[in-house]
């Protein structure tokens, strides 16, 4: 047995470990914070349709958005989808939100607060970061070019991802005939209804187009989990085949 200033010094010493050993404790087993929902997965439409339809009505029109809407159906009607509609004549990026009504499926990956939508439809891909981190500035204050699918931040409020997309190029369509102006702001509520079902709450606001903000709901199903076939956009066009198939 040690005695004297170095037992002295050695018994410090242990009871300093042992009291690390309890904090290390105490700290591992402290109640961690609560999970980020899990969205992730192969998911399908449950109701294929080219249309978003809102809910309780026809979409709010104001008289400059109508004109644009009508001047789309009298293009429809004559074929001329290159000047109404690029998804249709040269297999564009459909845009938010017409990507979620393809019908084909998609598969929601979850890695560092980001969710990435990985489209079977010609393998396009969207994502929303949701991770917090500030967005990237523009040092010289030009601000963001509108693309297809645009700009997606989101945060968790409980089990829902509410994500907002701007920066919305206006050669897209919010389905196959609504237009939308640059201005279009989309937000999204995304939750789980159930293991194997995804509902996406979708809001529309353009006050160029639209009297009033309006709202959609699109539902999706759980699909078993594979790989993906190559999915070739304009091979379907060249072939005059129909560029979202059934």
């Amino acid at each position: 047995m040690t005695h004297g200033p170095v037992g002295h010094r050695l018994g410090l010493c242990v009871a300093a470990m042992a009291g690390a050993f309890v904090a290390v404790g105490l700290a591992t087993s402290a109640p961690a914070q609560a999970a980020t929902p899990n969205l992730e997965g192969v998911w399908k439409i449950a109701a294929p349709t080219n249309t978003l339809k809102p809910v309780g009505g026809d979409p709010p029109f104001t008289a400059e958005g109508r004109k644009q809407y009508n001047e789309n159906k009298r293009l429809q009607a004559k074929g001329a989808y290159d000047d109404y509609d690029i998804t249709m004549s040269r297999c564009n990026s459909p845009g938010t939100p017409r990507l979620m009504l393809t019908p084909e499926r998609f598969k929601i990956w979850q890695q560092l607060g980001v969710l990435t939508f990985d489209f079977e439809w010609n393998g396009a891909l969207r994502q929303i970061d949701a991770s917090g981190r500030p967005p990237i500035v523009d040092p010289l204050g030009r601000g963001l070019v509108p693309t297809m699918t645009g700009t997606s931040r989101g945060h968790w409020e409980g089990d829902t991802l509410v994500a907002q997309t701007t920066n919305l190029s206006d050669r897209t369509l919010l389905d196959d005939l609504v237009p939308h102006t640059a201005d279009l702001k989309v937000i999204e509520r995304l939750r789980l209804l159930d293991r194997d079902t995804l509902e996406d709450r979708i809001t529309i606001e353009d006050p160029a187009y639209f009297t009033r903000p309006w709202e959609a709901v699109v539902i999706y199903k759980r699909q078993p989990e594979e790989l993906f076939p190559q999915d070739v956009c304009l091979d379907r066009l060249q072939a005059h085949q129909p560029i979202f198939p059934q």
